[in-house]
């Protein structure tokens, strides 16, 4: 049976049971009594995932297109429980340590004397500026979906790979994210306030307010994976490296600009990505 299951599924079963059973460990200190609620989706998401390889035929008798969907959908669907994993780490990051963010801020004061997050749009309060970085932020998911696509219908095999590293770094990413409760400057601060942009600064503000929730402030996720995001294109889509290079700039600066991040979130992503990447194509080579 195990055989059936994907590198990605199998990874994704094992962030669930490792998880699982923190909460249970934990259940006591899991946030607004919710230790039932994420044990019933962990439940659910191992269920579906079951279901998938159980039904895909390994005989090649299925007709092509239903083949090739289920294909797609478990190729995918890894992946896109990301958008579940993030903002239910808020919910088990103050089992082990209590709220963060002083030392973290504080590290942003003695380095540069204030607050960059708060004085940067403060500085800068530039509507075309606050539409450009709040289309940066925004990429992060764009980006991740155009690598995931373009890489399964023009090298498959190589697509499977990258899906694996992505989601073993991402899981790296929100493990760190339990154990350290840093909100960063948009939750820890009153003035959180950013410049109003035109089309892409609404969209932010919407996806924010319907994923985003008090946490995974350090490390930068956002910077870590971006140059994941980057090491990938370059190794299997290097054609269209160039193009996403200066989106990623923008994209790394625009995490303190709209005060997702401090300076040191940004620091700890960019050292923490290199490292986090390789441990992750370590284990997928050694799965292989």
């Amino acid at each position: 049976m195990i055989k059936r299951f994907l590198p990605a599924e199998l990874l994704t079963l094992l962030y669930i049971l490792l998880t699982g059973i923190y909460i249970l460990i934990f259940k006591q200190g899991i946030y607004s009594g919710m230790a039932v609620d994420l044990l019933l989706f962990r439940l659910l998401f191992a269920g579906i995932i079951c279901f998938l390889a159980y039904i895909t035929r390994s005989d090649g008798k299925a007709k092509p297109m239903i083949t090739a969907t289920l294909s797609f959908v478990r190729y995918a669907f890894p992946l896109a429980l990301i958008t579940y994993w993030y903002p239910e780490t808020f919910y088990m990051n103050e089992c082990l340590f209590d709220n963060l963010d002083p030392v973290f801020e504080g590290i942003d004061q003695w380095l540069f004397g204030c607050q960059p997050a708060l004085e940067f749009s403060k500085a800068l309060p530039f509507r075309w500026l606050s539409e450009l970085m709040s289309f940066g932020y925004f990429s992060y998911f764009l980006i991740l979906i155009f690598i995931a696509v373009y890489l399964y219908f023009a090298n498959k095999k190589a697509g499977e790979k990258a899906v694996f590293v992505l989601l073993c770094s991402f899981f790296i990413y929100y493990v760190l994210f339990i154990i350290l409760p840093v909100v960063g400057p948009q939750f820890y601060f009153p003035d959180n306030q950013v410049p109003d942009g035109y089309i892409f600064r609404p969209i932010l503000i919407t996806a924010q307010s319907a994923g985003e929730k008090p946490t995974g402030a350090f490390p930068s996720s956002h910077v870590g994976m971006s140059i994941i995001y980057l090491i990938i294109l370059y190794k299997y889509a290097r054609k269209y490296f160039a193009y996403f290079l200066p989106i990623v700039i923008i994209l790394i600066i625009s995490t303190v600009y709209i005060k997702a991040h401090y300076v040191i979130d940004v620091i700890g992503g960019a050292v923490s990505a290199p490292i986090i990447y390789f441990c992750a194509n370590k284990i997928s080579n050694s799965l292989r």
